[in-house]
């Protein structure tokens, strides 16, 4: 038997000789070439020799050709230098005895459940594929998408390894080192004090499917580098689906460059025990269908770990170019309860900088910890803390759900600090301006003795925008990067899982990735909240069902002539688009010029609605309200008593030829919002070619900015049943082809409603920095023989205020109506009104063809208020160029709904600021081409 020592406790480990290997085939002809078969105790072949199996100890050079295939069985241990070495001759000793084991280009090695591969200390690693020809570990099977269902690659060296609770480094004054590794029972001991330790070359490797469990909280990595020293190279590595993390450093001094790390269920780079070294170009992508991890892991994409008893000041690292997006997976509270993650964690007394980097679809971006090295929060400063780590970002981008730090901010920032959404390419660039540099950054790297010198970059992230090819493409694993579709009850895709269809209620967290097209058939439902409720338990079991659709950025989704999607009160709407990248809801056939092809998109929540005839809030003394929906035959029931209520979030999303008509008088707007809270969030969205309304409001708190709404054949911005709210920014533009409404419409650009029988006098709006340009659409005598429309109606007992807003080609600007409730002329006042509206108006210019205000009704208050003969001239970025355009600045008071919504202060009238180029509009670059 062979025999290693364990730890520095002297216990044995024990390794099992490998089985007697069979005899060959004598045909040099046969598969696989027994002829060049190279014989050795550790290897054992089939009949024809076309598969190898490797176990037990590798004692001697050996090479794995790319004539066959090869196995690992049980933990495969390269040398013997993971024994105990008391002096400076042991360490000799390893190192006279050290053996290579080379992994020729292509070679797949293929692992048992219970096979790893261990290179000791003293022996080397040469896996060097190529691009074309990469070195591929995997479990057994045909595919690479299981996790855990082997070990995982595991090298050491006689790098030096640093004591946990500041105790330094492990040799000491000694050229010796015995470090305990992590990893399994063979693993055995490493460390030294050997900067520039050489194990060998790790390059075009790609390592799928490991992370076995080797003991309670003594798992497996992906790749695991135990005191591996900077004359070792690695680059252009991939480790996918591991159990465990990517990759983790414990100590040592090797660089990394080029790494791929997609789908493990922890984190992903991960370094600690005092590693001191430079890692430039990673990608990290959690698995975007994962919903919370399999193992008990904390998911991060970055972990560097000196906190509290494990503190180990002298870990350093600096980081450029990296890229780092999460899913659902990292928001998810795991198994030890640690509940949300963030993309990167610096914890402890390390110094760390992150440069030229960028995260996404995280809780928290970065979260920095400092030092409670005794854990009494007694000692050291207010805080308990006894250290401080020292963090600096440069160029630093986040687009994280909640906040860029979590607990406290880098010691050091600079260049540019970006917390937006983005964008990638299918290269895996960010696509946002903000990306590309003035100039390239020149980076200091760690001084560990190595010759390693950073790329200075003009980038942001893993890949360059400007190039049409990435480092990592075509050698990493086929589909890794990029998210494929899930099918489930409710979805089904082709076989090429290009195209998925959705039908029937989403009853799940479910994500639209992108590269895929979605189907909408029939009326799809997100979660169940629009069923009638009559008790407080209902809400809350509402709320505990819901569900949240996800919709990642360039997603277009196509509804068949039946297709809407309506989400329930209860659960959430993602839909964040970028500028570059925008969310698209159409009908099926190529284009945006129909109308009425689909239904279009609903949101309902638990917000206030105020009954029609001033009845009240519906909800009257309780905590809970069923209002019937307009917009099909599953639309259901909404509303509630929560202004704050949130159903997620919609940002540069277009919604296109919808407005399928659901019955007499109930038809589908583009976007359709129905009680929806303020904890919503509504920004750049347009609705271009809906039959029927652009946007309508049904009650709620829901504010908005940057709206576009194009071509609609009716009422553009609706609000109504106590709609109490803000809206900054935004640009209406009628078809201006067509001459009359093709559906039963009186096209305006704003309906504002709360007229007689629909009285409801709660209903509330301040609106801003609108551009309503007309067509001969609204002056056309319409299906109602109404007539002639104006650019705004303000209709009853409502109170609404409009600033620097602009109208353009209608009949008349602005109409005022007030309430007769009852629709009884002979009560009320003389002109049988029981109710008035309250309108204010401020900087309001009108180019009309009749009159300013249509009835003679003017505002209750008016400030610069010109036309109908005023001047609207627009330029090319839909700025208006009239010198009355330039008006006193004015912030709008903002209704107060709860929200903490603040108007911009703005010195102009219209939605763009006068001087604008149009290709730096807020609206360019993101809207359907040509509908501006």
């Amino acid at each position: 038997m062979l025999t290693a020592c364990g730890g520095d406790d002297g216990d044995n480990v024990v390794i099992t000789p490998p089985q007697p290997t069979p005899s060959p085939s004598s045909d040099p002809t046969a598969p696989g070439d027994c002829g060049s078969a190279v014989q050795a105790s550790f290897v054992s072949f089939n009949q024809d020799c076309s598969v190898g199996t490797l176990s037990g100890v590798v004692n001697q050079d050996y090479t794995l050709d790319a004539e066959r295939m090869w196995q690992l069985r049980g933990e495969v241990v390269v040398g013997q230098g993971n024994g105990t070495v008391a002096n400076a001759d042991d360490v000799q000793k390893i190192k006279d005895a050290g053996v290579t084991l080379t992994i020729d280009a292509g070679v797949e090695v293929k692992a048992y459940d219970d096979g790893a591969l261990i290179v000791t200390r003293g022996s080397k690693l040469m896996a060097e594929g190529t691009a074309s020809d990469p070195i591929t570990f995997s479990s057994l099977d045909s595919n690479y998408d299981g996790l855990g269902e082997w070990g995982g690659v595991i090298v050491q060296g006689f790098a030096p390894q640093y004591g946990q609770g500041g105790t330094g480094v492990c040799h000491k004054d000694s050229t010796w080192c015995n470090i305990e590794g992590e990893g399994g029972t063979v693993v055995g001991l490493y460390g030294g004090n050997e900067e520039d330790d050489n194990s060998g070359v790790i390059k075009y490797v790609r390592i799928a499917e490991g992370g076995k469990i080797a003991g309670p909280d003594n798992e497996i990595n992906g790749l695991t580098l135990q005191g591996v020293g900077h004359g070792t190279t690695v680059e252009y590595v991939q480790v996918h689906g591991n159990l465990d993390d990517g990759i983790e450093w414990f100590g040592g001094t090797v660089n990394a460059k080029y790494l791929v790390l997609t789908n493990n269920d922890d984190d992903d780079i991960d370094f600690d025990e005092g590693y001191m070294g430079n890692i430039q170009y990673a990608i990290v992508q959690k698995d975007p269908l994962a919903v919370a991890p399999q193992g008990k892991n904390d998911p991060r994409g970055i972990e560097a770990n000196s906190s509290d008893k494990d503190f180990v000041s002298e870990t350093t690292a600096v980081i450029a170019n990296v890229t780092i997006v999460g899913s659902e997976v990292n928001k998810a509270a795991n198994s030890k309860g640690d509940g949300l993650q963030p993309g990167m964690r610096l914890r402890g007394g390390l110094t760390v900088e992150i440069v030229n980097s960028a995260v996404t679809n995280f809780d928290d971006c970065v979260r920095v910890d400092d030092v409670d090295a005794d854990e009494k929060p007694d000692t050291g400063d207010a805080d308990g803390k006894e250290f401080y780590s020292t963090v600096t970002l440069t160029n630093v981008a986040g687009a994280c759900d909640d906040k860029f730090y979590a607990k406290r901010a880098a010691d050091n920032e600079s260049g540019v600090m970006q917390n937006a959404p983005f964008s990638l390419s299918p290269t895996y660039a960010i696509q946002e301006e903000f990306a590309k540099l003035d100039s390239a950054v020149a980076i200091t790297p760690v001084a560990n003795g190595s010759s390693f010198s950073f790329d200075s970059t003009d980038f942001i992230g893993a890949v360059d925008p400007a190039s049409t090819s990435a480092w990592w493409q075509g050698w990493t694993l086929p589909g890794t990067l990029g998210a494929k579709p899930k099918e489930t009850g409710f979805a089904t895709c082709n076989d090429e899982m290009t195209q998925c269809t959705l039908q029937g209620t989403v009853d799940e967290n479910y994500t639209l990735v992108s590269g895929v097209e979605y189907l909408l058939r029939g009326e799809v439902l997100v979660g169940s909240g629009n069923v009638a409720i009559s008790s407080a338990d209902g809400v809350a079991r509402i709320k505990e069902e819901g569900v949240t659709l996800s919709i990642q950025p360039g997603v277009h989704i196509r509804g068949y002539d039946d297709g809407s999607l309506l989400v329930t009160r209860g659960s959430k709407l993602n839909a964040i688009g970028t500028k570059t990248a925008p969310i698209t809801f159409s009908s099926l056939d190529n284009g945006y010029d129909g109308l009425g092809e689909w239904g279009g998109v609903i949101i309902q929540g638990f917000a206030p609605q105020y009954g029609q005839r001033a009845t009240g809030a519906c909800w009257g003394e309780n905590t809970w309200c069923n209002v019937e929906g307009e917009g099909g035959t599953v639309v259901g029931n909404y509303g509630g008593n929560e202004p704050a209520d949130n159903s997620g979030t919609i940002q540069y999303v277009r919604i296109a030829e919808g407005g399928k008509i659901a019955g007499p008088d109930n038809e589908i707007n583009g976007l359709t919002l129905q009680g929806v809270g303020h904890g919503t969030t509504i920004e750049y969205v347009q609705v271009h070619n809906n039959l029927d309304d652009g946007v309508e409001w049904f009650g709620g708190t829901v504010n908005a900015k940057y709206l576009v709404l194009t071509g609609n054949d009716d009422d553009d911005i609706d609000f109504d049943e106590g709609y109490m709210g803000n809206i900054q920014y935004a640009i209406i533009v009628k078809d201006q082809d067509a001459t009359a409404p093709q559906g039963k419409n009186d096209p305006r650009g704003i309906e504002a409603n709360s007229s007689d029988s629909e009285y409801a006098p709660e209903t509330r709006g301040v609106l801003a920095n609108i551009l309503i340009w007309g067509s001969e659409v609204n002056k056309a005598e319409n299906s109602k023989g109404d007539g002639k429309q104006p650019g705004m109606r303000l209709r009853g007992g409502l109170t609404a205020s409009v600033y620097n807003t602009a109208v353009k080609n209608f009949d008349d600007c602005v109409r005022i109506d007030d309430v007769d409730a009852d629709d009884k002329p002979e009560t009320g006042d003389a002109n049988g009104k029981e109710a008035y509206s309250n309108v204010t108006l401020v900087n309001i210019l009108g180019e009309c063809d009749d009159k300013l205000h249509a009835k003679g009704r003017v505002a209750d208050s008016e400030t610069n208020v010109q036309g109908p003969g005023a001047s609207v001239t627009v330029d090319a970025a839909y700025a208006l160029t009239d010198a009355a355009a330039q008006v006193t600045e004015v912030t709008p008071t903002a209704y107060d709904n709860g929200s903490g919504f603040t108007f911009d202060a703005t010195d102009y009238v219209g939605a763009v600021a006068p001087g604008t180029a149009a290709n730096e509009a807020w609206w360019a670059g993101w809207t359907i081409e040509g509908s501006l």
